[in-house]
């Protein structure tokens, strides 16, 4: 088999297993996985720990929208809150640049200011009581932005991740959710997101706002990352859930979405033949393992590039 076409058809892909309880699990082998591309098997080769440093590219949405009170605090002061949330827990393990943005981006910190200059900001903004009348305002260009952040990457792997704080709507980029979908593929970098959708059914959206959420999400799974789909405010309680029935609370939600973000495995695989162009793969646990893992989630990215994409090079991940 020619080196390209080997290189192709073999593949190291991020994935994270975790339990009904929304915990990892360990002791997973190949032999419990089942995978399937064009109806045809896929071989599983090996599952080992990610071990190289994840770099995290944290988004923070200053649009208008973010700014809207109609119960409680407005979103921004929740994900301002996150954002600290999100910097503090990972600060010390993971290199971590920063995006804020409205219909631009209005701030970027990269990975070369070093964490502390992201510390810096968010401590600015958090304090400072006038910034959210004087920044947060104007259209979304979430995609522009999630594309922006990804260039601050460079020679991004699977490794790194880019952790999106917004209410969803994207009203003004000018790139689509194919070039997003691309570019996450290409790059394989995962894509996470907490929406801040208090208050967002009951309001007027433009179609194209109302579609944003959805589609953030679709980008998500595509790329092997996951969104938690709810955030509010309480009074001072945060309330945020990753499954409808709201079983875990909102700082075990959140650790365990860190965990799924830097505490992945990779698994290694060889398609039963090259692909042409990008496809939609199935990865599964096999019958024996989700009898014993009985409500068990993977998350991986579905999308795989088609050879013709781009040059493979041998440990490409």
């Amino acid at each position: 088999m020619p080196a390209q076409q080997q290189a192709c058809q073999r593949r190291i892909l991020p994935i994270a297993f975790r339990d009904s309880q929304n915990l990892p699990i360990q002791n997973i082998s190949p032999a419990d996985l089942d995978a399937k591309v064009h109806g045809k098997p896929v071989k599983i080769l090996s599952l080992l720990a990610d071990m190289r440093p994840h770099r995290l590219v944290l988004i923070l949405d200053a649009s208008g929208s973010m700014g809207a009170a109609e119960r409680g605090a407005p979103r921004w002061k929740l994900a301002v809150t996150l954002a600290r949330h999100f910097f503090a827990v990972n600060r010390q393990e993971s290199p971590i640049a920063l995006i804020i943005f409205n219909d631009q981006v209005t701030d970027a910190i990269d990975f070369t200011s070093g964490n502390s200059a992201v510390a810096d900001k968010l401590q600015q903004i958090g304090l400072d009581s006038q910034y959210m009348k004087a920044n947060v305002k104007g259209k979304t260009a979430l995609r522009d932005a999630i594309l922006q952040g990804l260039r601050l990457l460079d020679h991004p792997t699977s490794a790194d991740a880019v952790y999106v704080l917004s209410d969803g709507g994207d009203n003004t980029s000018t790139h689509s959710v194919p070039d997003v979908n691309q570019r996450l593929a290409a790059t394989s970098v995962r894509l996470f997101a907490v929406f801040l959708e208090e208050g967002r059914l009951s309001r007027s959206r433009p179609p194209e706002e109302e579609s944003g959420p959805g589609e953030l999400a679709e980008i998500a799974r595509k790329s092997g990352g996951e969104i938690l789909s709810v955030a509010s405010k309480q009074g001072d309680q945060v309330a945020l859930t990753a499954d409808p029935d709201g079983k875990f609370k909102t700082e075990e939600t959140l650790s365990r979405l860190y965990q799924t973000i830097v505490r992945d495995t990779l698994v290694e695989i060889e398609l039963p033949l090259p692909i042409a162009k990008t496809v939609t793969w199935e990865l599964r646990l096999s019958d024996s393992a989700r009898r014993q893992w009985k409500g068990a989630q993977l998350t991986y990215p579905t999308n795989l590039l088609g050879c013709a994409s781009e040059v493979y090079g041998s440990g490409r991940h």
